[in-house]
């Protein structure tokens, strides 16, 4: 894991709904198998299959409660951060509805194909994921099984995974960057064959790729070497491997980073941007860690947890960091479909922790 946590606890509560999706659209939930093989893969997962989560818009009004944390995820992680009583994680509720039926026709959105963190679970962004389908986008969390501590199958069964404290070189971090751009095209060629063997009205023509840290980078990678994709947004990762950092993506990037991600600390970014010709935003935000883009900071409030302490979170706390990567993400996809910047034109009170970068506007 490419963090360690503590957390100064106060227990007020005993359970707590995270961020609901804030868009007109309920918000369908599936979980699918993706046969895909991985070469030497060094993780102690399978190697031949990939876990989706697909995330998606519905009419249905019937809650079939999905669960965020199952037992074993709870127990590893309330012990990792130190809980006095880890399965008060099992209280933490969603707004999904298990199996939900598809909507009859199509929203014109892109599908969009997401890539978590170094370890982290994909179902770990709920926060953005879900409230980004609640506005018309399919998306698709895709897992790794080894990677992440353990990971549920749709049957039950657990692999458990990579230990939270295991140190990361930068060999194997390029080994999961390789892997997680394999991924991704295992999952878009998939997700043709889903939607085709279903009648899902969803895009297989317009895909955006997405990703956290190491899978952020993996988003970029990606979209430089397929077409496919109409654009890319990376959160706060480094771009690993020169054939990346120079590379002109040719289509839309943004990026966001934590407040001490900077491209004098990762030279990376700076000379990924140097290359780029077409249109690019880069944004940071103040009193924002890395690890602010998943959902960890948002359990606290949940569930009513004093503030997490480490140089990965930042004092920003999780519903605000929250609507902030909601908002910018989605104004991006705005901007990508034709309609106007939106927040991405320039720095405003209302989002005054957003400090504007740089990028190539034109």
């Amino acid at each position: 894991m490419h963090f360690a946590l503590q957390l100064s606890l106060a227990l007020t509560a005993a359970a707590g709904a995270l961020p609901k999706p804030s868009g007109p659209f309920k918000v369908g939930y599936s979980d699918h198998i993706i046969p895909h093989d991985t070469p030497n893969d060094p993780t102690p997962g399978p190697g031949n299959e990939l876990l989706a989560h697909f995330y998606y818009p519905t009419n249905d009004k019937v809650q079939r409660t999905v669960p965020y944390f199952d037992e074993v995820a709870a127990d590893l992680w309330g012990g990792f951060i130190g809980l006095p009583d880890a399965p008060s994680l099992l209280n933490l509720s969603t707004a999904l509805i298990g199996n939900a039926s598809y909507l009859r026709a199509p929203t014109g959105r892109p599908t969009i194909l997401f890539s978590p963190g170094g370890g982290v679970p994909a179902w770990m962004y709920y926060g953005l994921l879900a409230d980004l389908a609640s506005y018309g986008y399919a998306i698709v969390a895709i897992e790794h099984p080894g990677e992440p501590p353990s990971l549920r199958w749709p049957n039950g069964t657990q692999t458990i995974g990579w230990d939270l404290n295991k140190a990361y070189t930068s060999a194997l971090d390029d080994q999961i960057a390789a892997y997680h751009v394999s991924d991704l095209n295992a999952t878009l060629s998939w997700f043709s064959s889903f939607v085709g063997s279903t009648g899902a009205p969803f895009s297989t023509s317009q895909y955006i790729s997405l990703g956290h840290s190491i899978g952020g980078g993996a988003a970029v990678s990606f979209a430089a070497v397929d077409k496919r994709l109409q654009a890319v947004v990376n959160l706060d990762g480094i771009f690993r491997g020169n054939e990346v950092v120079v590379t002109d993506v040719g289509r839309p990037v943004f990026l966001m980073t934590s407040v001490n991600h900077t491209t004098a600390a990762d030279p990376s970014w700076n000379v990924f941007q140097q290359h780029q010709t077409g249109w690019w935003q880069s944004v940071s935000v103040y009193g924002s860690g890395h690890l602010d883009y998943s959902d960890i900071t948002s359990w606290n409030s949940a569930l009513g947890f004093s503030t997490l302490v480490q140089t990965d979170f930042g004092f920003l706390g999780g519903v605000r960091m929250t609507q902030i990567i909601q908002k910018y993400v989605k104004d991006f996809l705005a901007f990508v479909a034709g309609s106007g910047k939106g927040v991405l034109a320039g720095p405003s009170l209302e989002w005054r922790e957003v400090i504007y970068v740089g990028g190539n506007n034109h």
